[in-house]
């Protein structure tokens, strides 16, 4: 089915832009007529959060799959060959279907518990970095460095191999941009590279076999697994890709929230409440602010009908600041009453799959940076990167003292 752009008779808005992630509020309002649907960059755009949680379960409505990108145009190289072998929220159905239970079994419970000392480890290694000054981009000198280390050393990957990939790990928000275009050379370079060192590491495996992610996929294919060589080798390029922006503009902006509200401290003396706070991090700044479905059957949304074919947005930040379910929406609150916001990772069938890895991540990243650091504020803007599907902070200057 081909994917279109159908203009309604809606306002337009652009919600593409630095402001509108940082004040959706601002654009949206806040009253009972608050905007709850808009056109915008990928079709109509929904906004309100009960809307936007039943139409991620709607059977009606879809993942994007490769038909969307084949029909911009993209007919073949490593994006294509990327979302169809490498990436279980785009590609086809049947193909998510059959690779989403082998790539389960890889994030069990017990390497969850096991990677959480390795978190550790390198969260002190690279807090005592910061502590030799008072400042820091806490984006580029921390985030970036824990969320690609984590990822890659729990799948199997020596920390000292992480240099070779990983300013290309955090090219994949090139993949949802609108216009996409523009952001494609990259985009192959980085995909290119990626790949080539999953080649390599799939080759290592074979020929020595260890305790890790990588060989239990390898084993997989071996074993005969209905695991074709260029998923095994795009799915370890995937998990790479989809484990380090998100994570490292998530923790970021869980920094950047505590910073800015002055409940750093607050939270030090109640570590406890650490889940609470990565999950108001996530309702306030979501590292990927908008997904984009395709409509199956001929559905009604909001008062507004929808064809087969057209292309739906689901803003997350909008929909995470929706005052008619957060009460007070734009504030950081660490003891938020009320409905629970729960759709950070997605929601249904598509649920992210290395969320427990992430929550391992910042659960330990932020218990770290609040043990050992105090007096943290804001040392001058934020700059955030608008994106596409994944969009988040490059710079979140911090001052800071050691405790």
């Amino acid at each position: 089915m081909t994917a279109t752009t159908t203009e309604h008779d809606l306002p337009h808005l652009d919600t593409h832009t630095h402001a509108f992630l940082d004040r959706p509020n601002e654009f949206l309002g806040s009253g009972p007529d608050r905007l709850r649907v808009a056109q915008g960059r990928s079709g109509a755009e929904l906004f309100g959060y009960e809307t936007v949680r039943a139409v991620f379960r709607d059977d009606r409505i879809s993942p994007r799959t490769p038909q969307v990108f084949l029909d911009k145009g993209v007919t073949g190289g490593p994006i294509l060959e990327y979302i169809v072998d490498g990436n279980l929220n785009l590609t086809w159905k049947d193909t998510h279907d059959r690779l989403r239970p082998i790539m389960m079994r890889g994030f069990r419970p017990r390497r969850i518990t096991e990677i959480r000392p390795v978190i550790r480890e390198l969260a002190e290694s690279l807090i005592d970095r910061l502590l030799e000054r008072d400042s820091a981009n806490i984006v580029t000198e921390f985030a970036h460095h824990l969320s690609i280390g984590t990822i890659a050393q729990f799948i199997g990957i020596p920390l000292e191999d992480v240099p070779e990939f990983d300013t290309a790990t955090v090219e994949l928000r090139l993949l949802g941009q609108e216009p996409f275009w523009p952001g494609v050379p990259r985009l192959e370079a980085a995909l290119e590279t990626v790949r080539a060192y999953s080649e390599r590491i799939v080759e290592m495996r074979r020929a020595q076999r260890r305790e890790d992610f990588i060989s239990d996929l390898v084993d997989a294919r071996q074993e005969g697994e209905d695991l074709s060589e260029a998923e095994l080798v795009w799915n370890i390029a995937g998990i790479l890709l989809a484990g380090h922006d998100t994570t490292r503009y998530q923790l970021s902006s869980l920094v950047r929230g505590l910073a800015e509200s002055g409940q750093w401290e607050a939270l030090a003396a109640a570590p406890q409440h650490i889940p609470t706070a990565i999950v108001e991090g996530m309702r306030m700044y979501p590292a990927t602010p908008r997904q984009v479905r395709v409509v199956q059957a001929a559905a009604e949304i909001e008062g507004r009908s929808f064809l087969p074919g057209e292309l739906l947005t689901l803003n997350l930040t909008g929909a995470g600041r929706d005052p008619s379910v957060f009460p007070d929406p734009d504030r950081f609150m660490l003891d938020r009453p009320g409905t629970k916001y729960d759709i950070g990772f997605g929601y249904g069938a598509h649920y992210c799959l290395g969320f427990a890895v992430a929550k391992a991540e910042m659960e330990e990243g932020i218990a770290l940076l609040l043990r050992r650091l105090r007096d943290v504020e804001l040392d001058g803007p934020v700059e955030v990167k608008p994106g596409g599907v994944i969009a988040g902070p490059e710079v979140v200057p911090v001052r800071y003292a050691a405790r």
